[in-house]
């Protein structure tokens, strides 16, 4: 499950790395408004990764949950769909009127911030089933 973890960091990385190129690119002030909410978003998700991983590295339940077969399914689609989706937005930037592009841009935003708030429940649910305390051994 790490790989899986880092696999998407990784992408979330380079996603954040593309929405600022379009965040400097862009001449238009409302669309570079629109991209540093994005660049922003994406930062606020690779922190919460990070969070994740440091959790799955120090914590022993961390790695149960994240096996998890959801977990898992959730983080593949995940992975495949975000760089899929930040390039449709920077294809679209070039061809749309800023209008047009501000509802690519509310998509696509809601988009990770959906996908941080899974995760942030993810770490809730570690944090809570690390406090639970053991059944004593007989």
């Amino acid at each position: 499950m790490g790989y899986e973890l880092e696999n998407f960091l990784t992408r979330v990385m380079s996603s954040k790395r593309t929405l600022k190129e379009v965040y400097y690119t862009t001449r238009d002030s409302e669309t570079k408004s629109d991209a540093k909410e994005l660049v922003v978003a994406a930062i606020s998700l690779q922190k919460t990764l990070e969070d994740l991983l440091n959790m799955k590295r120090k914590v022993r339940v961390a790695t149960k949950v994240l096996e998890d077969r959801k977990a898992v399914l959730s983080l593949s689609k995940w992975t495949k769909a975000l760089p899929r989706r930040v390039d449709s937005y920077t294809k679209k930037k070039g061809k749309f009127k800023q209008d047009h592009l501000h509802k690519y841009q509310d998509s696509l935003l809601e988009y990770i911030e959906k996908i941080g708030e899974e995760l942030a429940k993810w770490i809730i649910d570690i944090e809570t089933l690390s406090e639970i305390p053991r059944p004593p051994k007989k």
